[in-house]
């Protein structure tokens, strides 16, 4: 298989992985009985690991192991603990598996994206569309949870005694991914260790283009999007099940924004070559204003669900274009 088709399914599988569980999640804890303070800390998990996890298995890849094998390990254990999400309902110990999932996970998209990198010829021009079947991935998945969750009639004779579709479900077609990633990273170009590296500390040497005022801009609106990130993941299903949209359609609709990214995807090189970089990234910018702003209204439910594009083109146009 051509190289760029290995890597896009890599890319594939491991966005499916996020795609399946991430949307449900606040639903899940939500039907676990979670008080909203439980259910905010519990959703915080994702920043609490990123602050420590990427750093850590970055370190590791880049000097002791092959970026494939840590990609392997961590995927592997992502499946085992989102099968373990599945039947945990205490606030405590969801928490701690939480915590655990995003601790292991969380590093595989650095993993992804840096065993890209060292393997394309001109990774600046290649990395894209090889990049975009993660956002197909990520709306296969979450189609695939709507289609268990409506009950599918073949469901119904397939046993004396047919299971019944629930939100847990979720997390359990998540694992399957997992399992299936960490398989086929035993199968990725192998991606040795560089050892010799100029900086101990990476990231502590990157916070050296914070005296660059254009970069110094560029982060303070990048961490402007993700202090408002999690009221649009946690929220937005919440809202739209409180709206009337049903269950098994709620992850389909909450595809719209990867949908739109897609779309936007496709057109970005056109759009910077109009507007300009600075230009493109204020659409994306007022495009996530916008849809902030709808969500606080919470109504009508049909301006809702559009506004949900707005999502994919702030993703497009500001953090891709940045």
């Amino acid at each position: 298989m051509p190289l760029r088709w290995r890597l896009s399914l890599l890319m594939f599988l491991y966005y499916a992985i996020q795609g399946a569980f991430c949307p449900l999640f606040s639903l899940r804890l939500q039907e676990l009985g979670f008080t909203p303070l439980e259910m905010g800390w519990t959703c915080a998990t994702q920043a609490l690991a990123a602050l420590v996890a990427p750093l850590v298995v970055g370190q590791v890849a880049d000097r002791w192991l092959p970026a494939e094998r840590c990609l392997t390990i961590c995927s592997f254990l992502s499946g085992t603990l989102l099968w373990l999400l599945a039947g945990l309902s205490s606030p405590s110990a969801v928490f701690l598996a939480s915590l655990a999932l995003w601790l292991v996970l969380g590093p595989a998209s650095t993993l992804s994206t840096a065993l890209s990198f060292a393997h394309l010829p001109e990774h600046g021009r290649q990395f894209g569309p090889i990049r975009l079947w993660g956002t197909i991935g990520w709306v296969v998945s979450g189609w695939l949870v709507g289609y268990w969750l409506g009950k599918p009639a073949w469901l119904a004779g397939s046993s004396a005694t047919p299971p019944v579709p629930q939100l847990a479900d979720a997390f359990r077609l998540a694992s399957v991914s997992a399992f299936a990633l960490s398989a086929y990273g035993l199968t990725l170009p192998h991606t040795p260790p560089r050892r010799c590296l100029g900086e101990w500390l990476a990231p502590v040497a990157a916070l050296r283009f914070l005296r660059h005022p254009s970069f110094a801009i560029y982060w303070l609106c990048f961490l402007g999007v993700c202090v408002t990130l999690p009221f649009t993941t946690q929220v937005t299903p919440l809202l739209l099940e409180h709206l009337g949209i049903p269950r098994p359609w709620l992850s389909p609709t909450l595809t719209l924004g990867q949908s739109m990214e897609i779309v936007s995807l496709a057109l970005l090189p056109m759009v910077l070559l109009r507007l300009g970089t600075r230009r493109t990234m204020l659409v994306g910018l007022s495009a996530w204003a916008v849809f902030l702003g709808i969500l606080t209204l919470g109504e009508p439910i049909w301006l809702v669900v559009i506004s949900l594009s707005l999502n994919g083109l702030c993703i497009c146009c500001f953090i891709v274009a940045g």
